[in-house]
């Protein structure tokens, strides 16, 4: 339980950082369009990474709504997975009613097994039927 606890945390942070970068990343390649290199990437990277807040702060200023749909995103996410991921204890019917296998419905030649089951006596015997059961 603990070690799912943990990894939720960081999948968290990560969703987190990752709309973040998400909704600045497309505005910020709109403004360097041709000048973008790898170092301008690892800064604006950098800037997201250890100043969270103060992005977010900036975009909902500039009313960026990448940054809304990214985290209502990241969140809806976080919620089904998280769902997903939880236990279901199923109940085992052989051991609360000892019985093994799966139900089904019985089939009429499994239910009228008549002369398997039942022996069947004239009306005129069934009373002299009954005194020797009885004697027994």
């Amino acid at each position: 339980m603990k070690s799912k606890i943990i990894v939720f945390t960081f999948f968290f942070i990560f969703l987190f950082f990752f709309s973040i970068f998400l909704s600045g990343f497309l505005p910020f390649i709109a403004e360097y369009k041709m000048a973008i290199n790898s170092n301008l990437i690892m800064e604006f990277t950098k800037d997201i990474i250890l100043h969270p807040i103060k992005n977010i702060k900036e975009m909902h200023a500039e009313q960026n709504p990448l940054l809304y749909l990214s985290m209502a995103a990241a969140l809806f996410l976080f919620i089904y997975i998280l769902y997903k991921s939880r236990n279901k204890n199923y109940e085992n019917v052989g051991e609360r009613y000892g019985v093994q296998g799966s139900s089904r419905w019985a089939k009429k030649h499994e239910i009228f097994k008549v002369p398997d089951q039942i022996t069947v006596i004239p009306s005129k015997d069934m009373y002299g039927e009954l005194k020797k059961t009885l004697n027994k």
